[in-house]
């Protein structure tokens, strides 16, 4: 499947420069560069997290087959190291001033380790190591971050700081102890980064099965009830025994690790999603934009052969299709926000009412159960634990309403947008198949297939101030006043500020949801409207050539038709071998390849 992948990629590479020599247009070429560019530089930043002694480290050295990175007992890791492919091993340390040394393995530990470059006095910014691990032959960087919650507070700085960079991350735990506070907090937070997240157990050789089982079965559960993800699969992994076994070649070793498992997984991703979704896609822009070009030209080709009258003529007929066309998409554009709006007002305004009805009553009820359940205690010692217990209730009402919310909106707004794609293919074949009338071609329109933008995922994060201060569940002198009044009071701020942050939460979620539908429908229609303009901007241009060059005289029109012809026969070529690779399995579309 790599092999095919690998194939596939270096055909795709050198359509874009050939079609680029037979188009016409600027916009055409400027898109084919884009394909290339992202073609050529698709590397794949595969981030390895989680907190610090977890074995992030020995793990990647297992993935590579080489004790490369320094481990150690103590925290070790505190430098950014990317791992990218080369044809022989090299390692550049870079600097925050921009020099650049190249280093030998035996001295990566004097810049990467915490005992060597303490609080990195010596002012690294990033290490890159080239290493010719085939593994990374897939343009795959792999990430080694320090490690969070260390007594090293400037490591998590560093790590956090480079999560925005991340397609992907493996987050690393271990049996023992199992997932912390620490850790499914920066899991959380890793989330809003990685479009797709991969898990981890490290250290199973140094428990018995019994307690890896009850290890792996909390830690499943702790993610699945602290972060809100659900039938999440773990990788039990011993990165040690892995590391030792591909060293010497000891496959039952490999085997026993759990590793062959997991980068068997890894691979799979990698190649039938990261990378059938890129060829995929640039297979498919490029073949709009040489049926595009085509088109062009054989509408040029035609409009030659015409008087210059008829041509004349014909151009005014597609002026008036061009007005009912601008109509079409007027009234596209009126139904997609009639959808929307329905959507909130059927949908999540109705849905917000019900929490907050549900909610309100029931959270200040659940106040006063807790405050049961609690006594006796001090009047400072209940501000505490109430404060605890309304912050502790307000993020699991939202976390679990707002999981639940965004599945039922993200459902009814890429239904939304597909219908949209369909009416705008719509309009886009109308565009070629009056062309096509008027000027006597026959021509396949090209569409559309892009899927739903990750830009229209949604997010929300509960407000910090929910963990409410001493001072305003009560003032001071409360606590002067006897226990049983003082309670009295404490429990009826606090039952007034649980109803006044689900009252808050509510109409943040709603502002919150409501401002990212209308982004995503609008970037999604931006970029639908572009492809129909180009459409047009495409014939419009071919027929104004063509008039031109008609005014211009037969010579000239008989160099144009040369022209022409040398063009079509470049597209054909470049057509016939995307024709070649429509039968591999790695550019069939999901549905299609799982019914193989």
């Amino acid at each position: 499947m790599l092999e095919n992948y690998l194939k596939i990629r270096e055909t795709l590479l050198k359509l874009p420069a050939k079609v680029a020599a037979a188009a016409e247009s600027e916009e055409s070429r400027q898109a084919l560069a884009v394909i290339a560019r992202r073609l050529d530089e698709n590397e794949f930043c595969l981030v390895v997290a989680g907190q610090f002694k977890r074995g992030k480290s020995t793990f990647i050295n297992a993935l590579l087959g080489d004790d490369l990175l320094p481990t150690a007992i103590i925290p070790v890791t505190s430098i950014i190291t990317e791992i990218r492919y080369g044809e022989s091993l090299r390692i550049n340390v870079i600097f925050n001033d921009g020099t650049e040394k190249e280093i030998s393995s035996e001295d990566l530990a004097r810049y990467v380790t915490e005992k060597n470059n303490p609080r990195n006095t010596k002012d690294v910014k990033i290490v890159e190591i080239f290493h010719p691990s085939s593994y990374l032959k897939n343009n795959i960087r792999l990430i080694d971050t320090p490690g969070v919650a260390s007594i090293h507070s400037h490591n998590t700085d560093v790590t956090y700081s480079y999560l925005p960079n991340a397609d992907a991350a493996i987050f690393l735990v271990s049996v023992d102890p199992p997932i912390t506070d620490a850790e499914y907090h920066f899991l959380n937070d890793l989330r809003g980064f990685a479009t797709r997240l991969f898990f981890i157990q490290n250290k199973i050789d140094t428990v018995s099965a019994a307690d890896r089982i009850e290890s792996l079965e909390f830690t499943r559960e702790v993610i699945g009830k602290q972060a809100g993800l659900e039938d999440i699969t773990i990788f039990p992994l011993s990165a040690k025994k892995a590391l030792e076994g591909k060293l010497d070649g000891n496959r039952a070793m490999y085997e026993e690790s759990g590793l062959a498992a997991f980068e068997s997984m890894l691979e799979g991703f990698l190649v039938e999603e990261k990378g059938r979704v890129l060829l995929a896609s640039a297979a498919s822009k490029i073949r709009n934009i040489i049926a595009q070009e085509s088109f062009s030209a054989r509408l040029m080709q035609k409009s030659l052969g015409e008087p210059l009258r008829d041509l004349e003529d014909k151009i005014s007929r597609f002026a008036a299709t061009e007005q009912e066309i601008a109509q079409e998409r007027q009234d596209s554009h009126h139904l997609v926000r009639a959808e929307t709006d329905s959507m909130a007002n059927d949908v999540l305004i109705p849905d917000l009412d019900g929490l907050k009805a549900e909610k309100s009553s029931a959270l200040v009820k659940a106040i006063d159960e807790y405050y049961k359940s609690i006594q006796p205690i001090g009047k400072r010692d209940l501000v505490r634990d109430i404060n605890q217990f309304v912050h502790e209730q307000i993020h699991d009402t939202f976390d679990e309403f707002q999981s639940r919310e965004e599945g039922i909106l993200r459902a009814r707004l890429e239904a939304i947008l597909e219908r949209l794609i369909s009416r705008t293919n719509r309009i886009i074949k109308n565009i070629v198949s009056v062309s096509a009338s008027i000027f006597e071609i026959d021509l396949q329109p090209f569409t559309i297939e892009e899927s739903l933008a990750k830009e229209s995922a949604f997010t929300f994060k509960i407000e910090e101030d929910v963990k409410v201060s001493l001072e305003y569940i009560t003032e001071s002198a409360t606590l002067l006043l006897p226990r049983p009044l003082a309670h009295k009071i404490i429990l009826r701020n606090a039952r007034e500020r649980m109803k006044e942050l689900v009252e808050r939460h509510c109409g943040r979620l709603r502002q919150d949801f409501m401002a990212r539908i209308e982004k995503s429908v609008t970037d999604f229609e931006k970029q639908l409207n572009e492809t129909v303009e180009a459409s047009l901007d495409g014939i419009r241009r071919a027929l104004d050539v063509a008039e031109r060059v008609k005014q211009e005289g037969e010579h000239g029109a008989s160099e144009k038709e040369a022209d022409l012809g040398q063009r079509l026969r470049i597209l054909e070529s470049a057509l016939h071998e995307l024709d070649g690779l429509k039968e591999e399995k790695i550019l069939a579309r999901h549905g299609e390849a799982s019914r193989e």
